[in-house]
């Protein structure tokens, strides 16, 4: 994570990023479990309207994850490129890029 823009006294900033983004992903990795979990426990009726605000929330463009600007934030203070979503960019690019490489 270290650049050539990081300071010496940023090393907070850096240590804050990876915070973020480890929680982030525990966020992300815990709305996948819940959508796949929740039918199995709950009746229809409380599932489909949990299922669904989980799908809009993991993957709406019009709504904006107060996590994901913080990190944006972080990233443009450390020099780094801002990213547009969080799940296309930690989930789906890496994807998609290993399926290109096949």
């Amino acid at each position: 994570m270290r650049t050539e823009h990081t300071n010496s006294n940023d090393w907070w900033m850096v240590g804050l990023f990876f915070v973020i983004v480890g929680l982030h992903i525990f966020i992300a990795l815990g709305n996948i479990l819940a959508f796949f979990i929740t039918p199995f426990l709950a009746p229809w009726y409380e599932a489909l309207p949990i299922c669904s605000f989980v799908l809009l929330i993991s993957f709406s463009q019009e709504l904006k994850c107060p996590l994901t600007r913080l990190e944006n934030w972080i990233r443009v203070k450390l020099g780094k490129k801002r990213i547009g979503g969080f799940i296309g960019h930690y989930f789906l690019k890496p994807v998609k890029r290993y399926i290109k490489r096949k």
